[in-house]
């Protein structure tokens, strides 16, 4: 109970730090041994929070299985990097390592004497730590257990290790503009809000941005159903508020020359951490459960989460009401041939796209009122967003060319070039078979855009870190429209040993083999081209040798990938067999009598199917066993009538099923089909790439932005920095 205990503290310390702060706010002048007993309480928090989540991966580390956080994300046999990544595969882990990132941000938003801001900050942490300790990750098991259950076979991978905590390390920095919003609002120092909130948001953009990616990337590489991205309710829940991260930089960007735009910034910090909290309530309330393979299951979280998401979005939507009057007001921009009106703009375009992808992703708890719960299609996402991309990417081509503060005339008379490149953009997107007037228009004017931001940049009118980033903008959208749009797929029957062409590559396959780990399998093809180049799609399987994952083949080309994805197993004979039903196969009859299970002298249970094999008359009971393995359930085949092999594949102890094979050896065996789909898709190099460029480009900027503001950077100075003369 002492790490629970220490949760409760840091509840408490938290608490009182709101207090302190907000009393530290209300003195026209705070003195400073207020604001220092204020900050170290957030420090105790702080603390707190690390002797708990401390605690908490010793006992993972330590296969402490009388914890049932432990018991259901762990298990003995579990490599060391899946064990850690235990710590977040559940909602209470999750929950707490998104606190302790939120309590590191806040220690350095402490040193900048800000009462407002760590006030609101401290405000948000109450919030999360009370979802902590309402969803402790330190409930006891009943009785302790030998073994736990492990790590979902779909999250034991690399990617999956690294995914979570980079977006909640985006979801926490995403805390900081809106902190900072009400800073600017309760006290009005615009710039030293811009100042201050500018890296923020970056970093933000950056992990957010990095984790969406490496999501994507994962889905492409583990799920086997060919894409990186579905248009799942639980993807947009995080893909929502990257986007509107993106209108609120364009925003602060635009405040530093257009100060009236610091309100639309204000607005835009305050909804995005809002919309965080809603992707959250709608990811582990259950609301999803029947719409996304991502969602958590109703655990008793929901109603705290919906407090949570109320009680933040009208605390802060009261301030912004409450204080929007007294903010600056103005033109946004003078000419519409000018950069404040492209970042305008582009915000714009941004919160335009979002508000579609939101309406998208609460249909099914919006529906779920009428009694009919629904939810779109990835038409719905296709086709409303795409001319909006299109617009934002024609914006993105000449917004990097043109002066701030200043009627850029003769644009179109100086890069009137740029239409040419466009166009010979568009030519092998029509005949690679894109037909979509909005696709062609995206993939023309994106290339056009990559041009555009290196003249940009060459002649200093955009910042290396900015170019980098429309780069990869430009460069992940050519790749999107191509590998969407442009993939041909087609599903084969292949024996072993026989070569087929397909799509003018020599594939052959040689079979399937055992895992090293013993926990799957791998199906074997071989490419001509390059010589001697293996696909090894693989099944991994559950502790009860059922099929859990199906991970494709790829063969990752400059140009496209050859993507191979089995899509029927092969035929093994299988009977299912319910208890006292009997099945012939193979000469036998076979009647299932009932499981048995017991445990070794190891800890380890031992599963069995007890069976009535009968044959010319004779009977013969047979025991089939399951056996424990590496953390896997392995099946052992056992011999009946000298000739012949049973094997116990699979059980369903609740319906009382079991799987079961049958091989005459006295029999050759039979070739085994197996069907595949095979997928060529160009340009999905791009997407990779591109995605690095504009995670880097961000993080390389908020380094850049975060510089400035430790070095004291008037917000004026930094500003003319921004705004080059006509001659560049």
């Amino acid at each position: 109970m002492t790490a629970y205990a220490a949760i409760l503290l840091a509840l408490i310390a938290t608490g009182i730090t709101v207090v302190l702060y907000f009393k530290a706010y209300q003195s026209a002048q705070p003195s400073p041994s207020s604001e220092k007993t204020a900050t170290l309480f957030y420090k105790a928090a702080a603390v707190a929070l690390v002797l708990a989540s401390g605690y908490l991966l010793s006992l993972l580390l330590t296969d402490n299985f009388g914890y049932e956080y432990v018991f259901s994300y762990s298990a003995r046999n579990q490599a060391l990097a899946y064990k850690i990544s235990a710590f977040w595969a559940g909602q209470e882990g999750s929950f707490l390592l998104w606190s302790l990132f939120h309590a590191g941000f806040g220690l350095i938003l402490a040193r900048k004497k800000a009462p407002a801001a760590m006030m609101a900050y401290s405000a948000l942490q109450f919030l999360l730590l009370a979802v902590v300790v309402v969803k402790s990750p330190f409930r006891l098991m009943p009785v302790i257990q030998p073994d736990g259950m492990g790590l979902n076979p779909l999250l034991q991978d690399p990617w999956m290790v690294i995914h979570p905590p980079i977006v909640f390390l985006g979801y926490a920095a995403l805390a900081m503009p809106f902190a900072w919003a009400i800073h600017g609002l309760l006290t009005g120092r615009h710039k030293e809000v811009i100042a201050q909130a500018l890296p923020w948001t970056l970093f933000a953009w950056s992990s957010l941005g990095a984790g969406i990616f490496i999501g994507g990337y994962w889905a492409y590489k583990v799920l086997g159903w060919g894409g990186y991205w579905a248009w799942d309710p639980v993807e947009n829940s995080s893909l929502v508020p990257w986007l509107v991260t993106g209108a609120l930089l364009h925003l602060l960007l635009l405040a530093r020359v257009r100060e009236t735009a610091a309100k639309y910034a204000y607005l835009s910090a305050t909804i995005n951490f809002v919309l965080v909290l809603y992707g959250t309530y709608l990811t582990r309330s259950g609301v999803l459960n029947n719409f996304s393979t991502h969602s958590f299951s109703d655990e008793g979280v929901g109603v705290i989460l919906g407090n949570v998401l109320f009680i933040t979005a009208a605390g802060g939507l009261a301030v912004l009401v409450r204080c929007w009057p007294k903010l600056p007001h103005g033109d946004l921009f003078l000419h519409i041939k000018s950069r404040e009106f492209c970042l305008c703009m582009t915000a714009i375009l941004l919160a335009g796209i979002s508000i579609l992808i939101f309406a998208g992703m609460s249909t099914p708890l919006i529906t779920s009122f009428a009694g009919n719960p629904a939810s779109l299609g990835q038409s719905f996402y296709n086709t409303a967003c795409l001319p909006l991309v299109a617009a934002m990417v024609l914006l993105l081509s000449q917004g990097s060319l043109l002066h701030w503060c200043e009627n850029s005339g003769h644009f179109i008379r100086k890069y009137w070039w740029l239409l040419l490149i466009a166009i010979a953009a568009i030519i092998p997107a029509l005949t690679l078979g894109i037909r979509s007037p909005f696709a062609l228009f995206t993939v023309g004017t994106a290339l056009a855009a990559v041009v555009s931001t290196l003249i940009a940049v060459h002649t200093k009118m955009l910042s290396y870190p900015a170019g980098l980033t429309h780069i990869g903008f430009s460069v992940a959208l050519i790749g999107i429209v191509f590998s969407s749009m442009a993939t041909h797929s087609v599903v084969t029957s292949f024996e072993p040993d026989v070569r087929q062409e397909i799509f003018g590559e020599g594939i052959t396959y040689l079979g399937k083999q055992t895992d090293t780990y013993g926990n799957g399998f791998y199906y074997q093809f071989i490419l001509d081209d390059p010589p001697g180049t293996q696909l090894l799609p693989h099944t991994k399987q559950h502790k009860d040798g059922s099929p859990a994952v199906y991970e494709p083949g790829i063969y990752r080309g400059l140009t496209s990938d050859i993507y191979l994805a089995p899509v029927v197993s092969e035929s093994n004979g299988e009977l299912k067999l319910h208890k006292g039903e009997t099945s012939s196969r193979e000469g036998l009859n076979i009647k299932f009598i009932r499981f048995s299970m017991n445990s070794g002298t190891d800890g380890d249970i031992k599963a069995y199917a007890i069976l009535e094999v009968t044959k010319d008359g004779l009977v013969q009971e047979v025991k089939s066993e399951l056996t424990p393995h590496n953390g896997q359930m392995l099946p052992l085949p056992v011999r009946v009538y000298d000739n012949y092999e049973i094997t116990l594949t699979s059980i369903a102890i609740k319906d009382g099923l079991a799987g079961i094979t049958v091989r005459n050896l006295a029999s050759p065996s039979k070739p085994q089909k197996l069907d595949a789909e095979i997928s060529r898709k160009p340009l999905m190099s791009l997407v990779w790439l591109g995605t690095i460029l504009v995670t880097i480009g961000t993080a390389w900027a908020a380094l850049q932005r975060s510089h400035c503001t430790a070095h004291n950077d008037s917000p004026s100075a930094t500003i003319q920095n921004y705004i080059p003369t006509k001659e560049g």
